[in-house]
């Protein structure tokens, strides 16, 4: 009797590591995993559902995720549509935790490539930055930087200061 109790117990302990080393497991590929998703990838996830952004210098932009990439963020807004680089979010309120993929295309859609769209359009536009917004059409869209007719101004905005382009 006393050695099925000696054997029951190393069963038990041997049970125990086990478990152990299977919850090890699974909190590290967890947290590989979560350290593998992307904000846009995030907001993928959430498509059509509505989100709040906090932009740097604390300006807001708020409503539905319509469209995205790796790099920007359409929002169906109260207003209307506002393209918002995901570089100019300082927080977002109302994201849930889902994660969904983005093909290769849209993780390649650079910023510049949804501002030419605007730009071929002819669509007025506000164009917001830290040092101001300024209402115009796009006219042509560079590597780093867009020219904007700002009612007779040409002004040419850097894209690394976009905060949001709203419609209008």
């Amino acid at each position: 009797m006393r050695w099925e109790l000696l054997f029951a117990d190393l069963e038990s302990r041997l049970e125990a590591e086990e478990r152990a080393e299977v919850e090890a497991e699974i909190a590290e590929r967890t947290r590989d995993e979560r350290a593998a998703v992307t904000l846009a990838g995030r907001l993928a996830a959430h498509a059509g559902g509505r989100v709040a952004l906090v932009l740097r210098g604390g300006g807001r932009v708020a409503g539905a995720v319509a469209d995205l990439a790796g790099a920007w963020v359409l929002l169906d807004t109260a207003e209307g549509q506002a393209v918002v680089p995901l570089t100019a979010v300082a927080a977002l309120d109302g994201l849930g935790h889902g994660s969904a993929p983005l093909t290769e295309v849209r993780r390649r859609l650079t910023l510049a490539s949804a501002l030419r769209e605007l730009a071929d359009s002819g669509l007025p536009v506000a164009v917001e930055t830290d040092g101001g917004t300024w209402r115009g059409v796009i006219r042509a869209v560079g590597a780093d930087h867009l020219d904007l007719d700002a009612g007779g101004v040409a002004r040419t905005v850097p894209l690394g200061a976009l905060l949001a382009v709203r419609a209008g």
